[in-house]
């Protein structure tokens, strides 16, 4: 589990996380390389961000990732096989269930190595915090991805250069079993 400071920090962390990440109780399989998080058996890679931000762990995520100097967290978690059906505006509002008063800011498409899939903003309350959310849900060769960045609205903005960063590092791998 992610250690926190009380208050903003543990919402913030609850929020990252929030219904485990879709999967429920996922099963990190991936490994650090050379700066690179890579999961061959869920079909991705990614560059780890340099600056500010540590390897974590939470129930529910492939990867999680905590802020040093911020209070801001990335995530990601793959189900493969994809255990959830449905639309994917249907499926990124259950990375929502536990927000209060939800103020969404913009839902629309992304790519994301050259995959469509669907990014969404919002800003609501968690443990009685002010926290904000963007989600990426997407789908690829069977598996079901989620990917999370949660910060308090004050620092959103700022930190989420590093989410576009982390975001523009994706890969899908093709060594998926």
């Amino acid at each position: 589990m992610i250690r926190s400071r009380p208050g903003l920090s543990a919402a913030v962390t609850r929020m990252a996380f929030i219904g485990g990440l879709l999967t429920g109780c996922a099963a990190a399989s991936g490994r650090v390389v050379d700066g690179m998080y890579v999961d061959a058996a869920k079909g991705f890679r990614v560059d780890l961000p340099r600056s500010g931000w540590r390897v974590t762990s939470s129930p529910g995520a492939d990867l999680a990732l905590r802020h040093t100097g911020a209070d801001a967290s990335m995530a990601v978690s793959a189900s493969c096989p994809e255990q959830e059906k449905g639309p994917l505006p249907a499926l990124a509002r259950h990375v929502f269930f536990g927000l209060r008063q939800v103020e969404w800011l913009r839902q629309g498409p992304i790519m994301l190595d050259g995959v469509a899939g669907l990014e969404t903003v919002v800003r609501g309350r968690g443990e009685g915090a002010p926290v904000q959310v963007r989600s990426i849900v997407i789908r690829q060769k069977g598996c079901l991805y989620d990917l999370l960045f949660v910060a308090p609205p004050e620092t959103f903005e700022a930190r989420g250069a590093d989410f576009d960063a982390f975001l523009a590092g994706w890969q899908f791998s093709s060594d998926k079993p």
